[in-house]
């Protein structure tokens, strides 16, 4: 068995309070970072919005202290059509996310093959409610 060591896009730090914030993790199952090359999550909740893309994959987004459930969509650009199509929740896994004013949630993106049929999305993500939280 070989170990292969993989670089992922997590933020270095997170500072915690004054609203939710969002980040996103690129999987290393299927090699996700070569398979995945660009996407853009889009957070919301009312007239607010935020969006993290593979532009700057470790930003994270913090909300003018906003707390709830909030909409995600995520979206790869197709290499063969030039056109963004949305990707699907993992099958069980909430298509929105919940997050604190005191906490911080991840969208996790996840190729689906490292061979992919030609034109297929080729991933899914799934959402880490309040994954990191702040007394």
């Amino acid at each position: 068995m070989s170990v292969k060591n993989v670089t992922v896009n997590s933020p270095d730090q997170i500072n915690l309070g004054g609203g939710a914030q969002f980040w996103v993790y690129l999987s290393p199952q299927n090699n996700t970072q070569e398979m995945i090359s660009t996407w853009r999550v889009t957070f919301s909740q009312g007239d607010w919005s935020g969006v993290i893309s593979s532009e700057n994959p470790t930003k994270q987004i913090q909300t003018p202290n906003l707390s709830g459930i909030f909409n995600v969509k995520v979206e790869l650009l197709s290499g063969s059509t030039a056109t963004w199509r949305e990707v699907p929740v993992q099958a069980g896994a909430k298509s929105d996310i919940g997050c604190n004013s005191n906490c911080s949630s991840m969208v996790t993106i996840v190729a689906d093959s490292t061979s992919p049929a030609p034109g297929a999305i080729n991933a899914h993500y799934l959402t880490t409610w309040d994954a990191l939280c702040k007394r």
